[in-house]
């Protein structure tokens, strides 16, 4: 894979990862529940909705921090499953991704085939 390209990709990464960090800070406001019923149902939704942002936001961050690993140990573009390379435009459009689009769509049939015999 071209060094420049995965120089770029990791420039990209390293500033998704600070702007998840700061949307999680950014996340962290006091929130009323006091008063009324209608007040303590609207504080408690804004903090389900917060709760749940922040664990899409570190479940992100865990990708890139493996997505950068993979980097540091020159692997970076290679498919987790069976081995090839991935396309620049599919991590272009999905930096931390570890699978290219055959073994993601074997990956989601398995998922189907689970789901269907529990």
């Amino acid at each position: 894979m071209n060094e420049n390209f995965i120089k770029k990709m990791k420039d990209v990464l390293i500033l998704q990862k600070k702007q998840l960090i700061k949307n999680n800070k950014d996340n962290d406001i006091e929130i009323d529940t006091d008063g009324d019923e209608t007040d303590k149902v609207q504080g408690n939704l804004i903090i389900e909705m917060n709760n749940q942002l922040n664990t899409r936001n570190i479940e992100k961050i865990n990708k890139i921090d493996d997505a950068l690993d993979r980097i540091k140990d020159n692997v970076y573009g290679i498919c987790e499953d069976c081995g090839e390379e991935i396309p620049e435009k599919r991590l272009e459009a999905n930096p931390y991704i570890m699978v290219c689009v055959c073994c993601a769509e074997d990956r989601e049939t398995d998922e189907k085939q689970k789901k269907r015999f529990h």
